[in-house]
């Protein structure tokens, strides 16, 4: 489906979806730490981030928003659904971080900023629901020199993983596509550096633990002993990275 609508009809798509989302209380295997150590290593590319200004790619609920503040950055929050800038509004507000903190109803491929805004701009599951073609030099034109844009994105060659969503459509818009590397690789063109790490393989049994008894101890002691064998592997036989659930990526201005 992807395919055969235009940007108009996606976007609506996509801000129908979030917007619903966004008045749900979501319980799934995020909430077990599906993904805490793709989310780990994605927190430590940032670096130390007091002072900087960072353009957030769709906040969300702004858990992550509410993080950078408290790291001492200024934090530029943006959102395709209008319910999710509130919801982070009113987090941050509740903590006492508003002044540092700008929440706008703005879709990832309008960011007309001035040049160079920004030290850091941050995604987490962003990428793979945009134009990239219109996304990737409008994001490296607001960074600054050495500013760097970090993103945790699914990809798209597992077949165990794409069974399940084909088979999950509700979890997910029709006009997502995960990501392939050759995607990535082209917006490394529009900087000067990029380097990627893959995560989850043979810790998807965790898996098990949420869909067949919902232990989440068993799950999260799961991940904690196959996430270290993954690593392993992926440095052993790089191939196997392609076949990863999800990659996280770092691109240098």
């Amino acid at each position: 489906m992807a395919g055969t609508i235009n940007n108009e009809e996606r976007y609506q798509v996509e801000e129908r979806f979030h917007d619903v989302r966004a008045q749900e209380s979501i319980d799934d295997f995020y909430s077990f730490g599906a993904l805490d150590y793709a989310d780990t290593y994605l927190w430590c590319q940032l670096g130390d981030l007091k002072g900087k200004h960072i353009l957030e790619i769709g906040c969300g609920d702004g858990k992550a928003t509410l993080r950078f503040a408290q790291a001492g950055a200024y934090v530029t929050a943006i959102d395709i659904s209008g319910g999710m800038v509130e919801l982070t509004k009113k987090r941050i507000e509740a903590n006492g971080y508003a002044e540092r903190v700008k929440g706008i109803h703005m879709k990832g491929e309008d960011i007309d900023f001035k040049s160079e805004s920004f030290d850091v701009v941050y995604g987490h599951s962003v990428l793979h629901h945009m134009d990239l073609d219109k996304f990737t030099p409008a994001c490296a034109k607001i960074l600054r020199k050495n500013g760097i844009a970090c993103f945790l994105e699914p990809l798209d060659y597992n077949p165990i993983i794409n069974l399940f969503r084909k088979y999950t459509p509700h979890r997910r818009t029709p006009t997502e596509q995960p990501l392939k590397m050759y995607q990535l690789s082209a917006m490394a063109q529009q900087f000067g550096a990029w380097e990627h790490r893959e995560f989850v393989l043979l810790s998807l049994v965790a898996f098990f633990w949420y869909y067949g008894i919902r232990i989440k101890w068993l799950f999260q002691a799961t991940m904690k002993v196959l996430n270290p064998v993954d690593r392993i592997l992926f440095k052993i036989l790089p191939p196997l990275r392609r076949i990863a659930w999800v990659t996280v990526v770092r691109f240098e201005k």
